[in-house]
């Protein structure tokens, strides 16, 4: 539900840019660093939409990057806490039995006694 709100926000923006950019079809000047174009205001309005488009995508692109990469990074770490804590549970539990083991050993050598 919540992606066909993002879909009818975008559409409407859209629809308010194209009626917005049709209704200023004029010629303006614009300059570019050493030379002066004239083009539709429609087209201006256009590039600068695609423009302003192109620069929030690779920006968010960048900035999902970079926490995609401290994920991977924050998981690694869990991983290797985990097979340590795995080590030292097998660890303990070698130990618990050697303990059982030495105690039904005295309690054989008691029972012998």
């Amino acid at each position: 539900m919540k992606n066909q709100w993002h879909v009818i926000v975008i559409l409407i923006l859209v629809l308010v840019v194209a009626i917005f950019a049709v209704v200023n079809v004029n010629e303006v000047p614009l300059s570019l660093l050493f030379t002066t174009v004239h083009w539709p205001l429609v087209l201006v309005i256009l590039l600068s939409l695609v423009a302003g488009a192109l620069i929030t995508f690779l920006v968010s692109m960048g900035t999902m990057l970079a926490q995609k990469k401290q994920q991977k990074m924050e998981m690694d770490v869990a991983t290797k806490k985990i097979d340590a804590l795995r080590d030292e549970n097998a660890a303990l539990k070698r130990r618990v039995n050697n303990v059982s083991n030495e105690g039904a050993q005295k309690n054989r050598k008691l029972e012998k006694l």
